[in-house]
């Protein structure tokens, strides 16, 4: 009963990996100009979208208050700070940018910036950001796509090293032409959950030109160039030729995956992507070997007898890279220990590693205690190793299952990035004031970001003034940045806004209408610098 307790569990928590959620990627979205909800004096000349790396924008439209949506993607440029430039024709009422980017890693993010222009109103309906049968074929695409890749091009590879039985070149050399189809098929959908669309719109030239635009178009040309060359070195005979051409096929297959993904895009990339690759290589060289051995250890006889020796020779200058990478990436993908840990990235890598602990173990006994048997001719030897070799496989299968959720989680190092505390700035106090009347306003904390404003009407006396109703419009002149107001709610200790985006450092106007009575309404106006 434990085992099969033991894959329900494995299978709830990739289903939970996998269902369809919010677009988590790498890429954070840090601030917006104007913020999130902001109702505008006038309509603004750009939009501005802060991320915590440059990303690549691949769908951008801005929605009207009519529900018309205006294609704005050629005014859109790149970066760290996505750009919108937006038409002089836009209208009063409340406007949704909608916006679909790609980050380093190859993933996509997707959301959309509300704001009003004079006056809120109504906002259109949005188009779902991602399709739940796009998410579940690409998940299995992916998986399948691995399964093709370690078997298919890790039997070419570990043809060079030793002999591959007909049986075991037969499913390498299907699994590889099954990966040439693959990578079109992944591209595709890669194209479709980057856009956000569904799946009728596959044959659409947008999809296919927004897949290739990802860093995954890099790792789908090179893993094709892998599939093809693996297919000679495991056709042809034997000799020195097949052994370059199935190294080549392994290198080729290793790059693949060290040119996308969370952990290549993560930084310092001069030590993760090597180490994705060499992580992939010892992948490579240990499970093209499983099937194999697992065929050539059913009976005694000289081929497989050097195939295994030739494997255990082998196989610990795949096994050291392998676990040194592994915990190098590990570590840097994880972060410092803290809540993020606990997210749908810590839980599939926590799975992960348990399920490598028996692998590992296995591997280890085979070479203690039963290779060296088995090559002495010992029955019994060869039928355990055969038995770990397939508890190995099946084990392999459910982590690549594991792996392949991967793609829609954020790893913890960003969420770290948006997560982790910092110090809170001391408040800043400032005044407005006019000819009889005196406002202070605290401004918590006195730094750039998310703020709260406590607000205190009296004259010069001193004495508390009472109000109807009051509204604090900013604006940034000097940064580019057009009018947002807020309005403020009257509290038993004055005024507050609970919560408004500053969303940079610099000097900023503070305008301030207080509607004192049915007839009379006072501005008042400051300025006060952001740090």
């Amino acid at each position: 009963m434990y085992p099969l307790a033991l894959l329900r569990l494995l299978l709830c928590t990739l289903l939970l990996a996998c269902a369809p959620q919010q677009a988590w990627a790498h890429a954070q979205l840090f601030a917006t100009s104007p913020v999130e909800g902001a109702v505008l004096d006038g309509a603004p000349n750009v939009v501005s979208l802060e991320f915590n790396e440059p990303v690549t924008p691949l769908a951008v439209k801005l929605i009207g208050a009519d529900g018309t949506a205006l294609d704005v993607l050629d005014q859109t440029s790149g970066g760290a700070s996505v750009v919108v430039s937006l038409p002089e024709t836009i209208g009063e009422g409340t406007q949704v940018l909608s916006w679909r980017v790609v980050s380093t890693d190859g993933h996509p993010i997707g959301g959309s910036l509300v704001f009003s222009i004079g006056h809120a109103t109504g906002s259109a309906d949005l188009i779902p950001a991602s399709d739940p049968t796009v998410i579940w074929l690409l998940w299995a695409s992916k998986a399948l796509f691995f399964v093709a890749l370690l078997v298919g091009v890790g039997g070419a590879v570990f043809r060079s090293i030793a002999d591959v039985p007909r049986q075991a070149r037969r499913v390498s050399v299907g699994l590889s032409i099954v990966g040439v189809l693959l990578v079109p098929a992944t591209l595709g959908l890669q194209g479709l959950d980057a856009l956000g669309l569904t799946l009728s719109s596959l044959f659409d030239s947008n999809v296919w030109r927004a897949g290739w635009s990802t860093s995954y178009g890099a790792t789908a040309f090179v893993a094709g160039l892998a599939f093809a060359v693996s297919l000679p070195a495991l056709l042809l005979r034997s000799g020195r030729n097949v052994s370059i051409v199935g190294l080549a096929a392994g290198a080729l297959a290793a790059l693949s995956l060290s040119l996308s993904g969370h952990a290549s895009a993560a930084e310092p990339q001069w030590l993760t992507r090597p180490a994705v690759f060499l992580h992939i290589t010892g992948i490579l060289i240990w499970i093209g070997a499983l099937l194999p051995l697992w065929i050539l250890l059913r009976e005694k006889s000289d081929i497989s007898d050097r195939a295994l020796a030739s494997f255990s020779r082998v196989i610990p200058f795949a096994v050291a890279p392998l676990m040194l990478s592994g915990l190098v990436l590990a570590g840097i993908q994880m972060g410092a220990p803290g809540p993020q840990w606990l997210s749908p990235y810590g839980f599939i890598l926590g799975a992960k590693l348990t399920l490598l602990i028996a692998p590992f173990a296995l591997a280890l006994a085979n070479r203690l205690w039963l290779t060296r048997p088995a090559l002495a001719g010992e029955t019994r030897a060869r039928l355990g190793l055969r038995r770990s070799i397939a508890t190995e496989a099946l084990i392999v299968l459910v982590i690549l299952g594991l792996v392949a959720g991967w793609r829609f989680t954020p790893p913890p190092r960003a969420l770290a990035e948006i997560s982790e505390p910092v110090v809170t700035a001391e408040p800043i106090m400032t005044h407005l004031m006019d000819d009889t009347m005196m406002a202070m306003v605290t401004i918590s904390p006195g730094s750039a970001g998310p703020v709260r404003l406590d607000i205190t009407l009296t004259d010069f006396d001193g004495e508390e003034v009472a109000a109807q109703s009051m509204t604090v419009t900013l604006s940034a002149p000097d940064l580019g940045i057009e009018p947002f107001k807020r309005e403020a709610v009257q509290t038993d200790d004055g005024w507050l806004i609970d919560a408004i985006t500053i969303p940079l450092a610099g000097a900023w106007l503070i305008d301030m209408d207080v509607r004192v009575s049915r007839f009379l309404l006072k501005k008042l106006r400051g300025e006060e610098l952001i740090p």
